[in-house]
C-alpha cells in the first residue's frame, strides 16, 4: 500500500513537471509576461490590483476609448469572486502564437489526478496589440471551461 501511495506522487510529480515545461508553449514572452501579472492580480483580487492591470496592460488608446472604466472592473472582479485563486501553473495551452495566448488554469487547490472537472478550469485569453506587444489589444477573454462547453 505504501509503495501505490508513492508511486501515485511520483507519477503526479512528472506529470505536473511535463505539464509546466509544455505548457508554456513557444509564442511570444509578452503574452506570458502579461498571464503572469494576470494570475498575481486574480490572486491578490482586490480592486486596486485590478486598477493596476488595466493601467498597466491595456494601451492608452484603449483606455481612452473605453466608455466605462469601472465595467471592466466589475467584469474583473466577478471571475475573481466567482472562481477564486488560481494555480500558477498552466494546465492546458490551447493556443500560442505571437500576439495570442489561450490557456487554461485551475482553481487554487486542484488536483491533477484524477482529471480536474471543466467547472475547476479557467479559461484565459489573451490577444495583444499587433502594433505595440507591451499592451492588450482589448481585455482578457475569461471564463469557467464549463461556460465554454456549454456554448
Amino acid at each position: 500500500m505504501f509503495v501505490d501511495e508513492i508511486m501515485k506522487a511520483l507519477i503526479t510529480i512528472l506529470f505536473a513537471s511535463f505539464l509546466t515545461g509544455f505548457g508554456a508553449g513557444n509564442g511570444n514572452d509578452e503574452t506570458k509576461r502579461i498571464l503572469q501579472a494576470w494570475i498575481v492580480t486574480q490572486n491578490q483580487g482586490t480592486d486596486v490590483a485590478v486598477r493596476k492591470f488595466i493601467d498597466t496592460y491595456y494601451s492608452p488608446d484603449l483606455i481612452q476609448k473605453m466608455k466605462n472604466y469601472e465595467d471592466h472592473v466589475k467584469f474583473y472582479k466577478q471571475i475573481i469572486h466567482e472562481f477564486g485563486k488560481i494555480q500558477e501553473v498552466i494546465y492546458e495551452t490551447e493556443k500560442d502564437t505571437d500576439i495570442k495566448l489561450k490557456v487554461q488554469v485551475l482553481k487554487e487547490a486542484t488536483p491533477l489526478v484524477p482529471e480536474p472537472g471543466p467547472e475547476e478550469i479557467l479559461v484565459i485569453e489573451i490577444d495583444l496589440d499587433p502594433e505595440n506587444r507591451r499592451y492588450l489589444a482589448r481585455g482578457l477573454g475569461m471564463g469557467a471551461l464549463i461556460c465554454y462547453i456549454k456554448r
